[in-house]
């Protein structure tokens, strides 16, 4: 991987960082971070720029680290909602402390977060995670409110958006004003549509039970719809049917495969979005990573 060298010492920054910031409970949540993760959102701060040849500062470890911990952050207090059993193969968070606890330890990283972004002392930086936090909670809320109705397709989009890809905007935009690149508004929109992409992968590997390290369908036994049920409801109203109907509706392939195809659209409007960028080892790797939310899906 491109970005091996610079994981790694994000990796040390991060358990420095709860090392510094020290807490009851830093043991428990330095052995959640040490879980297997590709640490995507950081690793997309990197590759992005090293493929515009900038250099990696400590700003720039320090944005890449809060990004870092406030994923983790969303994932623990999702787990609570969910009261998910397991997270990257371990014993989630909540059952291993409680959920009284795990909203504390949520709470605790997106303190760290945000003391590690103040570090960047960039204005622009704070007012963008500002509004990022305030995108995923309302996003989290509108999904928690909605439970057992199908949205509007227009809805589950925003939802992805708000849920999921306002982070990697958050991210990648904070990597703008810090190396002062110019193209913030391709960047944007590159890491929108990988963003919704990606939750539309997401959405699609629940129904498909291809993460062995997830239930299958609990998206819908939760709940939570999404985009094959929502094809489904435009032939065949599913307000009346019991959820094991559902399940197996939702797997119909046609719906599967018109989900496929909604994903690779937004595959491809997010490596459009970079074609201002010059051919290099770095791009490569963005594309093909953004590729594989598609590529790795089709044959399933």
């Amino acid at each position: 991987m491109p970005a091996d060298n610079e994981l790694k010492k994000l990796n040390s920054i991060i358990l420095n960082t709860l090392t510094d910031y020290k807490s009851n409970i830093s043991d428990e949540i330095k052995d959640y971070l040490s879980s297997k993760s590709k640490k995507l959102r950081p690793l997309l701060i990197f590759l992005l720029a090293k493929s515009l040849n900038i250099d990696i500062t400590d700003e720039i470890y320090n944005l890449a680290c809060s990004v870092e911990l406030i994923h983790n952050s969303a994932l623990i207090h999702d787990d609570i909602i969910d009261n998910a059993q397991t997270r990257r193969g371990k014993i989630s968070l909540n059952i291993k402390l409680g959920n009284k606890m795990s909203v504390l330890a949520g709470d605790f990283l997106l303190a760290c977060a945000f003391k590690q972004l103040v570090k960047c002392e960039n204005i622009n930086v704070i007012n963008t995670f500002s509004d990022c936090l305030y995108r995923m909670c309302t996003g989290e809320i509108n999904q928690n409110s909605s439970l057992f109705k199908v949205p509007s397709f227009d809805d589950y989009i925003k939802k992805s958006k708000d849920k999921t890809a306002e982070l990697f905007k958050a991210g990648l935009v904070s990597l703008c004003y810090l190396s002062n690149i110019k193209e913030k508004e391709k960047i944007s929109e590159f890491a929108i549509n990988f963003g919704i992409a990606f939750q539309i992968k997401d959405d699609l590997v629940n129904i498909l039970n291809t993460d062995k390290t997830k239930p299958a369908l609990s998206d819908i036994y939760n709940g939570v719809y999404t985009a094959p049920l929502i094809y489904l409801n435009k032939e065949e109203k599913i307000g009346n049917l019991s959820e094991e109907k559902i399940s197996k509706l939702v797997q119909n392939k046609k719906y599967i495969f018109t989900t496929k195809k909604l994903i690779e659209e937004y595959v491809l409007k997010a490596v459009k979005s970079i074609d201002f960028i010059e051919e290099n080892q770095y791009k490569k790797e963005i594309i093909k990573i953004t590729e594989n939310l598609y590529e790795e899906i089709i044959n399933e």
